[in-house]
């Protein structure tokens, strides 16, 4: 068993191939958790990375950030996004193709005034 990835603010920008100011941008508008804070530092995880990486490839398609924090349910406030994994693991399909539908269902849902069911 291996220990969650600590890594900082700047390591985890380079993991992600962005800047620092963007990780920060990102944070500062809810898409991203915050980290653990150890003394005066902060750490990310494994977590923090797959959020980058989904939030990267969301604006590849097209999705600006607003929208993004809307379809990411909104770090920040608690609400926990749909990670793809679980989209997956629901409906028996790839994680490549959960990752496409999961943004999609929660925007269907919302324009139903609906949250997601099981």
């Amino acid at each position: 068993m291996t220990a969650e990835p600590r890594l900082t603010i700047g390591e985890l920008a380079e993991a992600a191939g962005m800047t620092v100011r963007n990780v920060r941008n990102h944070a500062a508008r809810g898409l991203l958790p915050p980290p653990v804070l150890v003394g005066r530092t902060g750490y990310y995880g494994q977590a923090h990375l797959e959020q980058l990486t989904l939030i990267r490839a969301m604006q590849a398609e097209g999705f600006n950030l607003e929208a993004i924090s809307c379809l990411l349910g909104g770090a920040s406030a608690g609400t926990p996004p749909i990670r793809p994994e679980d989209v997956a693991e629901r409906w028996g399909i790839s994680e490549a193709a959960a990752r496409h539908a999961a943004p999609a269902m929660r925007e269907v849902a919302a324009l139903f005034d609906r949250a997601l069911s099981p």
